[in-house]
């Protein structure tokens, strides 16, 4: 390990904001001192930016005094309304805050590095690799495809960068092997995933940095679980990994304190760079549940549990925005992030102009990344305050995505005839013909139109007629696609499929016409 470089995060310039038209990088002390005049934070990729928002947060609970764990609900309310009313964060807060944890805020401190563990370069015979850290970069053996830096010559990281991918690896890492720990008696080759991995999360969003920390803070006493409410630049010792993890408990303790890796960054000379990186595992015991309050939760029926809806990359955010204002929606049951549930009592001038913004990172369980998404809705927070609106919004997505299925079913069920010997006359005699192009074309035509028409009916709340609406999209939609249909042959299959957008199943023999069935 090279001597210790300095890069405090208080101070240092590594935050990406918006103040109006202009962009700028800030420290953590800047951005608290200058919230209210920041329209927003620009971090990339997605899920250093949602990793970022729940550090932030915990800083905001701490100097708002919201972290209070004995705080009903009234009381905590009553609280935050004072909070949003100062219309700042308080600076003689602030300045108490970062100055009792000032030693916890340097990224490369000696003893206490920012979110590592500095025993990491002797508790493990070899590093990660600086390659390991940033997850889209190829590593070991693995092929070079979108990245081409290589284990022979691994370019060196900028730490403003490096910052984000040591947030994404301890909120997103993965489960399955890693860089060989000997802690005590504990050691392993394997890790635990990180608590927000394959998830989405949704945060409110204000019309400042301000409003949406503030908004954004999650009611401490519904997280009161027992354990240390600590985040963990505010403890006084490195945690055991030959013990149990720590019950995580109040706004620190779930936000920040449920990592299953442990990291540690080596920085170049100057602290310019990051040039090597160990990454390995935190905890050999199981570590204890708590649900994130930015998470929408899911029914397992069979089990009769919940887990977090995982992020899907070909699923836009309009189709999770009923969800994110009524519980137990659809069949998954689900349930909306706790935190949004909050902000129904944010009944003045914030709760009108709320947005939600959606952070996804599309992943399986172990070791393969596919894409992180990000998306906002417009300020339509309010909606979820006003009498029956949240279950139209729902029955209109409902409506959208069956009529979504019925035109892939249509255009599959047409390729099939036209690729059967039966030509669709008679029961079909091949059960190997692929879905063909129409579905993916049609699906790049139908969802982006469904987007604007579902908008379009909440903006103006007209719920009449919705299934009559997105079915005419979607009977449109079924004719470009298969407009260059030249032979008679395949246009009589094309016919014969049409009525399966109305709910109704081609009749043999060439009979089969449409209806009015929904």
């Amino acid at each position: 390990m090279a001597a210790p470089r300095s890069y405090d995060l208080l101070e240092r310039d590594w935050i990406p904001v918006r103040e109006g038209e202009k962009r700028k990088k800030v420290g953590l002390r800047r951005l608290f001192e200058c919230a209210h005049l920041l329209s927003d934070i620009e971090a990339a990729p997605p899920p250093g930016a949602a990793a970022l928002w729940r550090v932030l947060t915990v800083i905001a609970a701490r100097v708002t005094r919201l972290d209070d764990m004995a705080a009903g609900s009234d009381a905590w309310n009553d609280r935050q309304g004072d909070v949003l009313a100062e219309g700042r964060f308080d600076p003689d807060a602030i300045m108490e805050y970062f100055d009792r944890h000032r030693d916890g805020f340097d990224l490369f401190d000696q003893d206490r590095p920012w979110l590592q563990d500095p025993r990491l370069w002797q508790q493990c015979k070899t590093s990660s690799g600086v390659n390991k850290l940033v997850m889209f970069r190829p590593a070991g053996n693995n092929q070079v495809w979108f990245n081409h830096a290589t284990e022979a010559s691994p370019p060196p990281l900028r730490t403003d960068e490096a910052v984000f991918h040591l947030l994404i690896q301890l909120y997103y890492g993965p489960s399955g092997q890693c860089t060989p720990r000997t802690a005590g008696t504990a050691s392993g080759v394997n890790s635990k995933a990180g608590p927000l991995r394959r998830t989405i999360s949704f945060h409110p969003v204000g019309t400042t940095v301000f409003e949406s920390l503030v908004a954004g803070i999650p009611q401490a006493h519904h997280y009161n679980h027992g354990g240390p409410d600590q985040a963990p630049w505010e403890t006084d010792d490195l945690p055991d990994p030959t013990k149990p993890p720590p019950r995580p408990s109040g706004v620190g303790g779930v936000l920040t304190g449920r990592f299953q890796h442990a990291l540690l960054l080596q920085p170049s000379p100057d602290g310019e760079y990051v040039t090597d990186a160990w990454i390995t595992w935190a905890w050999r015991d199981q570590e204890f549940p708590a649900e994130d309050p930015y998470l929408i939760y899911q029914k397992n029926v069979k089990e009769d549990t919940y887990y977090a809806r995982y992020a899907d990359a070909s699923r836009a955010l309009w189709r999770d925005f009923d969800a994110l204002l009524m519980e137990d929606t659809g069949d998954s049951k689900a349930r909306r992030p706790a935190v949004l549930k909050s902000v129904e009592d944010l009944r003045g001038f914030l709760l009108p102009v709320l947005r939600a913004r959606a952070y996804g990172f599309d992943q399986d369980g172990q070791t393969r990344d596919k894409e992180w998404t990000t998306g906002i809705t417009p300020a339509t927070l309010a909606l979820a305050a006003e009498d029956g609106v949240p279950y139209s919004v729902s029955q209109m997505r409902k409506s959208a995505e069956m009529m979504g299925r019925r035109l892939e079913d249509a255009l599959r069920g047409a390729w099939s005839a036209i690729n059967d010997p039966s030509n669709g006359e008679r029961k079909v005699q091949r059960t190997d013909i692929p879905p063909g192009p129409w579905p993916a074309d049609a699906a790049f035509r139908y969802w982006p139109q469904a987007e604007r028409l579902f908008w379009e009916r909440v903006r103006t709340r007209h719920f009449d007629g919705v299934v009559v609406a997105f079915r005419q999209l979607a009977l449109g939609v079924y004719d470009e696609v298969t407009a260059s249909a030249a032979m008679p042959r395949v246009k009589r299959a094309i016919e014969l499929n049409r009525v399966r957008i109305y709910g109704r199943k081609p009749q043999q023999g060439g009979q089969g016409q449409g209806g009015n069935t929904a």
